[in-house]
């Protein structure tokens, strides 16, 4: 069952273009790393699939019904807020069901037979909304995913405003993982956490039952928690099944194919024209220097890519010091006396003395 659908999609910023006629799909139940170098529009996706960006062409189409949480480390805390409180508004939802099964018990009393009958079918459909998301340990919950994350060290009556950027980006996934929407949308969550708290995601992420996207520059971490690999290039974005080691094994085999097949298409262009430009304007063998001109022009050239600059650090190589870091002769270290008597008298010192030689 596809969750979502992303149908030629083409974006830019002024004369940059970021996509170019892309398409994605995103299955029930797929774990899939989004992976591209820096600048490639990973970001811009998310932006553009959950609605706060309006693509320049292409449709998204998400399926009926389906709840996506997006941790976005933008998001503004308002004050007066503490931990706990912004931790339990992940669940605001299953309050509203509460509050709306309350209503229905206050007016079954007065209930007709055929409106009690579907008034009690409404009531059972929210119960068991509630019993399925947890809410009636909702606190344990909150706690549980509290502790994973260092948040309780903090203290949950804490005042997020009072808090770094770091630690309210923590609140913020825990927030997320509370809500266990149909689709998470993970921007580099391992940001600001330890290797302890790491852990336990990836723990939490292998045994994640609904579908979520990642972004995350962590090899290591993907590694363990993706199956499906999409990679944004140069305007495209192509799907790999497996992990990130096994994408990058396939994409280098197929790098590899398309520099080979460019080679051979060049040295075949080369000989095209050489062989129009000798023979076109011979009578004899004019005619063949025309095909091979349409030939020419029906060709679809293949393109390489520009390769992107790498960046390099020179550091020079520091000397390891020696057995002294210095070393005097005959030094005099001292300090002119200008307190009372008492001072000169304690250091040992004459009493019209006026500088101290330690």
């Amino acid at each position: 069952m596809s969750i979502l659908n992303v149908e030629h999609l083409t974006h830019g910023f002024g004369d940059r273009a970021i996509f170019d006629d892309v398409s994605f799909r995103l299955l029930k139940g797929e774990h899939i790393g989004l992976v591209g170098a820096n600048g490639e529009g990973k970001s811009t996706f998310f932006n553009i699939v959950t609605g706060k960006l309006i693509p320049d062409e292409g449709k998204v189409e998400w399926a009926k019904k389906v709840r996506a949480g997006y941790l976005d480390q933008h998001t503004v805390l308002e004050p007066g807020m503490t931990i706990r409180d912004v931790l339990k508004s992940a669940f605001s939802y299953l309050f509203e069901l509460e509050e709306k099964m309350n209503q229905i018990c206050d007016s079954l009393g007065d209930a007709d037979p055929d409106a009690m009958e579907e008034m009690m079918e409404e009531l059972g459909s929210i119960q068991d909304t509630l019993m399925m998301h947890d809410f009636y340990i909702i606190d344990s919950k909150i706690e549980e995913v509290a502790r994973a994350l260092g948040l309780l060290e903090l203290g949950l009556d804490q005042d997020v405003t009072e808090l770094s950027g770091g630690q309210r980006t923590k609140i913020l996934l825990g927030k997320l993982l509370l809500e266990k929407p149909d689709i998470l949308l993970l921007d580099e969550p391992t940001n600001y956490l330890d290797e302890e708290h790491i852990a336990w995601l990836k723990r939490y992420l292998q045994e994640y039952e609904n579908a979520f996207i990642l972004i995350s520059h962590d090899i290591p971490f993907l590694n363990e928690v993706v199956n499906i690999i999409y990679h944004m290039e140069n305007q495209e974005l192509n799907r790999y099944v497996g992990d990130y080691d096994h994408f990058q094994e396939v994409y280098a085999v197929k790098k590899a194919q398309l520099e080979a097949a460019y080679k051979r298409q060049q040295q075949e262009i080369k000989e095209l024209k050489d062989f129009v430009a000798r023979n076109k304007a011979r009578v004899s063998t004019r005619n063949m220097a025309m095909s091979r001109q349409k030939k020419l022009d029906k060709m679809d050239v293949i393109e390489l890519a520009a390769e992107r600059p790498k960046p390099e650090f020179n550091f020079k190589v520091g000397r390891t010091p020696g057995k002294y870091i210095f070393e005097t002769k005959d030094m005099v270290i001292g300090y002119y006396i200008t307190e009372p008597s008492p001072v000169r008298h304690h250091l040992g010192l004459a009493p019209d003395s006026r500088y101290a030689s330690l």
